[in-house]
This record gives C-alpha cells, structure tokens and sequence, in this order.
C-alpha cells in the first residue's frame, strides 16, 4: 500500500535493527516500549502477530506497525505498537490507516484495540482523529514508583466502515 512518500509493506527479520531504533528513540520508552531482538524475531513468527513497516523511496524505514491476536476469525486485534523514526510526518497515520484496513478489511475483525498512556496527548488525538473512542482507564506501575493511567481505546468494524465512507 503505498501513501505519501512511504510504501507500507510487510516487516522481515532484517528490518528487526530499524524497528528497534524507532522504539529507542529518546522519550519513546515513556509511550512505546522496548523489545530485545529475540522478542522481535519470535513475533515475526509467532503467526498471531503482524509486522509492517512505512518504507521510504530511499529504503530507509520510516516507521512500524505491530498487530497482535490475529486469528483467521479474529474477534478483536490488539495495534500493539506503532513507532516512527521522525514524528510529525505523517507516518504514524499512514501506519495506523494500514493497521485498521488489515484489520477489518483483510480479517474481518469485530474490532480493533490498542492501549495509550493518558498522558500521550498526541497518541489520543491521532487515534480519536480515526474514530477510535476510550473503552476503559486502568492503573499500571511505571518505572518510577508512580502510577500510570493506561487508556484501552477501541474501534468497532461498523465505524471503520461508517468513517470509510465518509472520507474515502
């Protein structure tokens, strides 16, 4: 799928090196997460996952996708990470639109979900901004020894195929 100046295309095993310099950028660790490679390699496997990555013309990537709990009759799909190299580019919304069109156009999901730390203000803006709503908060321990309110945000397939229509 090709958007802007990126081509969105499956991830492989060689492109576990760029995936991991997106999710290590600075402040990142706060609002993405951090997999070792053999976390990678193993969900590149693992058939209920999906990699995909915003590939620019150069080659370069310029972000990724992580989809879990994909199933041939999938209820729900977690977006479990999306990460970009340089924000503010578009690239996070191109990775986002690819996520949900596999998920409820090519496996025909029910929904799909993701969780948002309540203080990623620009996590929730991107994600309501597709029509996805807050379904629930719950408290994680951080780093710290401080709390942190996780947001679950959900999108049901009917809204995905209202929004579709509406801006197509």
């Amino acid at each position: 799928m090709s958007l802007g100046t990126s081509m969105i295309v499956p991830a492989t095993p060689a492109d576990i090196d760029a995936i991991m310099a997106c999710e290590r950028r600075p402040g990142y660790e706060a609002t993405v997460g951090r997999w070792s490679r053999e976390e990678h390699l193993a969900g590149m496997a693992d058939p209920t996952h999906r990699y995909f990555v915003a590939r620019r013309a150069d080659g370069a990537i310029a972000g990724f996708v992580m989809l879990q709990d994909v199933a041939i009759e999938a209820d729900s799909i977690l977006v479990r990470r999306i990460a970009v190299a340089e924000q503010r580019r578009g690239h996070g919304r191109q990775l986002l639109g690819h996520a949900l069109h596999v998920i409820f156009d090519e496996l025909g999901a029910r929904s799909a979900r993701l969780g948002v730390r309540a203080y990623n203000a620009s996590g929730i803006a991107l994600y309501s901004s597709f029509g996805m709503r807050e379904e629930s908060r719950r408290e994680e321990q951080g780093h710290g020894s401080a709390a942190i309110t996780v947001m679950t945000m959900t999108m049901s397939a009917e809204t995905y195929r209202q929004s579709r229509r509406a801006n197509p």
